[in-house]
């Protein structure tokens, strides 16, 4: 067992709630008492991965350039004053995790070895605030095609000066693709919204970014003439990126809901393993795609014709072939500073013919394949063990380390065999899933995929279904066969926003957020059906409904402003869901915590609104089971909850954050498998034996069981008042006349001054006149007394002065262990 100590606080006030200490157990999540953990995470945010700020988001260009190192990311995802708002969301959401982005140009963009102190103060800050609402963090170094200066985000734009590159250059060479620079110096917003969709990507093999990347992980093997201040080029830029990481660790060190460091997002291993430089490799063309050959001719200043490829083209998609060319620099601009060269020049890949004056390719298999050169294992593997070990370190020895590799789907490189205990324990295995059809193409189908990887297009939503299945099975054998048999988190997952011509931006009724609902439906259907932990991307607190999450114009963030609501005000008087998107999709019921082994799959039926839950328990772990229930989003008429055995309690949430419940479920040691079922209160359950009930107190996350003598009695039985002293507070309970479904009854706990607590419960109150049908409970549990209620604490959100008592079975049916 290897981890860290993160706090989860499970709805409850910061004082009262339980800890839950994350650490791996073979392939599981688990926390100190033993039980096995279900994470459900967010990506915070999509515009962090550029400047707070005017020049922050991509379509911007003024002062892009120039304030390259001036800039200040403190802010991002959000200001401090707008972060309880935000977490609280997330809590109500049924996230228990984040994982949080920064980036080195963040730490580090003021120039080598200057730290942004009043970045990792706000980091410091930030998690803080994320910690009192029960949320677990771990830190995801970012970055996408190496920078914001090639096209994506990451590492501050000197390190391609280190190198000799002129970030000024890279549109007229076609080095990069630039959202900043796309459409020249004069572009409009309307030029700028051109931006085509999804194109960042195919920056991985253009000069900038696999110049760099290359340089970074194999520097020693490729360039080895290539040196910066005296230090090998390699040594240089990995001793920046993993000091700057370092420094960010040391801040959050003191912070207990800190799980751990990813070692880097998406890792790209550059020119590594490309077996012929005059030919495109992998599945990505779209706009203008020169091979690495002719990005290095550009780059020297030399006039080149490349291809345009674009994404509905069947030329492009089953050919493989341009639908243009275009030549590209003909101002014979150079990518390199005034004094520097093309260090693939230098060491012999590419030279000048002497006698026509035009570049010339001399090695075209200089980055294939061959002993020593795996990007996996020679390169990405030994830097994963000296980056883990700095980070620990600086921060705890015992924080996990999150580990990916490319995006399988772009087959760039097999994944290496990673040897766990090599690396220092303490491993996740955290790749990326996408439905890479909706993402490119912005469109869903739910009878239609492709699997990238094969190029096999799948018809049929039974097809579909099977493609998704065993591509995360694909993900779950991986971690046992080549990490370990680690846990896995999907560690980004999601879909975009604007698909189907930014229907969901329409013009009055014309709106429609329905296929991102199917989208996102089918996506955690999936996950879900694998018992995966995962994080969905993403949550991007300035969202717009012109530039999305303000970054390459995607736009994949669940929140939005100008989003419309989803629950109705009246549920939700404080806004919590306010700006969700597709909330049905993702804000469901679920484990959180097991005291036990699943036995087959928990599966929820979103049309019935069902959820069941079957596990063979742990003999050693006395803990309840955790069950989150998304009531203002999933159960507004309120639910049933019936189980096999044992009792239960739950905690429910006041207005202000969210009007959720937990359920904590003690299971009954005499029986080995146990069963939970939760529906609609609509949902009649069978007879069941008489027994007491328990009421459960909104607001305070504090089982009382006050009322248990007067709702025990008899169904056809006069109901009598009740006396109950209540520690710390008084308060006056009435039953309302509130729809009554199965065994649930709502009542209003109104404050009251009086010297003691006085339970009306006359006859006939409830609706139509008549009785409900008995409330059966089980025993008390060990240590509470059955007469008197146990009413301690107030939420971290404080208190209403109207709240809700929720009154529930604990053992309604048997389902036969």
């Amino acid at each position: 067992m290897h981890g860290k100590i993160a706090t989860l606080l499970n709805g409850r006030a910061a004082a009262e709630h339980a800890r839950l200490h994350v650490s791996t157990r073979g392939s599981d999540f688990v926390d100190s008492a033993g039980r096995v953990l279900s994470l459900r995470g967010v990506n915070l945010g999509g515009s962090s991965k550029m400047p707070a700020g005017a020049t922050g988001p991509t379509h911007v260009r003024d002062g892009f350039f120039e304030s390259m190192r001036s800039v200040s990311f403190v802010g991002r995802p959000f200001p401090l004053v707008e972060a309880n708002e935000h977490f609280n969301r997330m809590r109500a959401w049924g996230f228990n995790l984040i994982r949080l982005i920064i980036t080195w140009e963040a730490v580090e963009h003021a120039g080598p070895g200057e730290y942004d102190e009043a970045y990792l103060e706000y980091l410091a800050a930030l998690i803080e605030r994320a910690r009192a609402y029960g949320l677990a963090v771990y830190i995801d170094p970012h970055q996408d095609v190496w920078s914001r200066f090639s096209g994506g985000d990451g590492a501050p734009g000197w390190t391609f000066e280190k190198v000799g590159l002129d970030v000024r250059s890279f549109e007229p060479t076609g080095a990069a693709l630039v959202h900043e620079t796309f459409g020249g110096a004069g572009a409009s917003d309307a030029d700028k919204a051109k931006f085509p969709r999804m194109c960042w990507p195919t920056n991985l093999h253009k000069l900038a970014c696999a110049t760099m990347f290359t340089l970074f992980w194999a520097g020693d093997a490729y360039a080895p003439r290539t040196t910066v201040d005296g230090v090998p080029v390699q040594a240089y830029l990995q001793d920046h990126y993993t000091r700057a990481m370092c420094k960010v660790a040391a801040a959050l060190r003191h912070l207990p809901n800190v799980l751990g460091f990813g070692t880097m997002n998406e890792p790209l291993p550059g020119y590594i393993g490309i077996k012929a430089l005059d030919k495109l490799s992998g599945p990505l063309k779209n706009g203008l795609m020169p091979t690495p050959f002719e990005g290095m001719a550009l780059g020297g200043g030399f006039p080149t014709r490349v291809g345009r490829y674009t994404l509905d083209s069947l030329r492009c998609l089953a050919a493989g072939l341009p639908v243009s060319t275009e030549v590209l620099n003909k101002g014979r601009v150079s990518a390199w500073l005034p004094g520097r060269a093309c260090p693939w020049r230098a060491h012999g890949v590419w030279d000048i013919d002497a006698r026509t004056g035009e570049p010339t390719l001399m090695r075209a298999d200089y980055f294939a394949p061959r002993p020593g050169c795996d990007f996996g294992h020679d390169f990405y593997v030994p830097f994963t063990k000296q980056f883990a070990a700095a980070v620990r370190s600086a921060g705890h020895d015992d924080w996990l380390i999150f580990v990916e590799m490319p995006p399988a789907d772009l087959g760039l490189c097999p994944f290496p065999v990673l040897d766990v205990a090599h690396l220092g324990g303490g491993i996740v295995h955290a790749p990326h899933w996408y439905d890479q059809l909706t993402l490119f193409l912005g469109k869903f189908v739910r009878w239609v995929s492709i699997d990238v990887q094969k190029g096999s297009p799948h018809f049929g939503t039974g097809s579909v279904s099977r493609l998704r299945a065993r591509q995360l099975h694909e993900l779950l054998q991986q971690a046992g066969t080549h990490v370990g048999g680690a846990p896995t988190l999907i560690g980004e997952v999601g879909i975009p926003f604007d698909m189907h011509d930014r229907e969901a931006y329409a013009e009055g009724k014309r709106a429609t957020l329905a296929n991102c609902e199917a989208a996102l439906r089918a996506t955690v259907d999936a996950l879900e059906a694998s018992h995966l932990s995962y994080a969905l991307w993403c949550y991007t607190a300035d969202h717009t409904a012109e530039w999305g999450d303000g970054w390459n114009r995607e736009d994949l963030s669940l929140f939005s402003r100008s989003a419309a609501p989803e629950v109705p005000l009246t549920l939700d008087p404080f806004g919590v869901y306010l700006g969700g998107r597709a909330l049905a999709a993702f804000v469901r019921p679920y484990v959180q915590a097991l005291a036990g082994t699943l036995v087959g799959t928990p599966t929820y039926d979103s049309t019935r609104q069902t959820y069941s839950l079957t596990f063979r328990h742990d003999a050693t772990c006395e803990a309840p089971t955790i069950l989150f229930v998304p009531t203002a989003v999933q159960y507004r008429r309120g639910f049933a909850l019936r189980v096999s055995d044992g009792a239960y309690e739950c905690d429910v949430q006041p207005p202000e954050a969210g009007t959720f419940v937990v359920v904590r479920y003690r299971h009954d040691p005499a029986h080995a498998v146990h069963t939970l079922l939760l529906t609609p209160s609509g949902t009649p359950p069978p007879p069941a034996p008489r027994g007491r009930a328990s009421a459960l107190i909104a607001g305070t996350g504090r089982c009382c069981r006050a009322l248990a003598d007067c709702l025990c009695a008899p169904a056809r039985a006069p109901r009598r008042a009740c006396l109950a002293r209540v520690r710390g507070e008084h308060a006056e309970a009435r039953l309302l006349p509130v729809e009554r479904a199965g065994s649930v009854e709502l009542l209003e706990l109104a404050r009251s001054s009086s010297a003691r607590a006085e339970a009306v419960l006359a006859p006939g109150a409830s609706a139509g006149g008549a009785e409900p049908p008995p409330l059966v409970a089980a025993p008390a549990a060990e240590g509470e007394g059955e007469g008197v209620g146990d009413l301690r604490g107030e939420t971290a959100m404080g208190s209403a002065s109207t709240q809700q008592l929720l009154l529930a079975p604990h053992r309604s049916m048997s389902l036969g262990a």
